[in-house]
């Protein structure tokens, strides 16, 4: 099973994203937070009450109350020592956006929307895989 957190404000985006990835891997698990202070916040309970974290974040950088970035820099500061994939997605095509979510050392990709199915299986699997090659997995 596969446990992925969406942190978007965009209900729609959230909502197709959503069942993409239930179509795909039935038996995900699939967190949604619509700002980064609820992520924050939800990933704190998480982590106090010793449950898993999600394997994957699909972050968006646009968002009331706490942006993707801001989320990011808080993020590094508690649980830099998580293995969590987090991937930007963003209707943004900026070049200093895309330089800036590269320079976190979490995150592995950024992904301009729409996301489209081949996208979501190909995190979702890369993810799969570099974690069935650890060692103990």
């Amino acid at each position: 099973m596969i446990e992925i957190l969406i942190i978007d404000d965009d209900q729609v985006n959230n909502f197709v994203l959503k069942n993409i990835i239930q179509r795909a891997y039935p038996d995900s698990l699939v967190h949604i937070e619509r700002d980064g202070r609820s992520a924050l916040r939800l990933l704190n309970e998480l982590d106090q009450n010793r449950k898993a974290f999600p394997g994957i974040l699909l972050l968006d950088i646009n968002m009331p109350i706490m942006s993707g970035f801001e989320f990011l820099d808080e993020y590094h500061k508690r649980f830099l020592n998580k293995e969590v994939s987090i991937y930007m997605v963003s209707s943004s095509i900026s070049k200093y956006d895309q330089q800036k979510a590269n320079s976190y050392s979490n995150v592995h990709g950024y992904i301009t929307k729409p996301l489209v199915n081949q996208n979501i299986i190909f995190i979702v699997d890369e993810y799969l895989y570099s974690n069935k090659s650890k060692p103990g997995s």
